[in-house]
């Protein structure tokens, strides 16, 4: 695609779409929005196409630039605005030993949303990357300009906050 052959940037969208649909609708809970998101990432690929080096994965520079479209879209609409939205299954191993496992299954999964709105939208986006795309802290840490060990407080912090409120109410 950087030389041109603009018929490629349909075989990225296909392979990467429901993978950054899948992010962005955890950040978001709207698929309209997710929807939108993944077409203005797209957007940028194009526009900045010439700023991909090679010298990493592609699917790096791709979720970064997805990070950054997020973090621009909760800012520009309500930067108070605090509305990610987790599986449980995927924090669950989280959790263990704490009074979540007391509750039903809706229950559990209620509170966590819950409690995963009201942590910051820093932590949230860590532990979506590292725990439901699979990206080790070293990679999100340098999609977010920060240190390794920035995120993995991060995630631990934000794991701590989701567990506090959890146990609180």
């Amino acid at each position: 695609m950087q030389a041109g052959q603009s018929h490629q940037l349909g075989q990225l969208y296909e392979r990467h779409k429901k993978g950054l649909f899948a992010y962005f609708f955890r950040c978001s809970r709207d698929r309209s929005q997710s929807e939108d998101l993944v077409q203005e990432v797209f957007i940028k690929v194009i526009k900045y196409k010439q700023q991909f080096k090679g010298t990493g994965a592609f699917n790096y520079w791709l979720y970064k630039i997805a990070r950054h479209t997020w973090l621009d879209t909760i800012n520009k609409n309500d930067p108070m605005r605090r509305s990610v939205e987790i599986d449980n299954e995927k924090l669950e191993g989280s959790f263990t030993g704490h009074s979540v496992y007391m509750m039903t299954q809706d229950d559990k999964k209620e509170k966590l949303k819950k409690a995963l709105e009201m942590i910051s939208p820093e932590k949230k986006d860590a532990i979506i990357l590292s725990r439901y795309h699979g990206f080790d802290y070293k990679t999100i840490a340098e999609m977010s300009d920060c240190t390794e060990n920035a995120i993995k407080s991060r995630v631990m912090r934000g794991i701590l906050e989701i567990k506090n409120l959890v146990n609180s109410n």
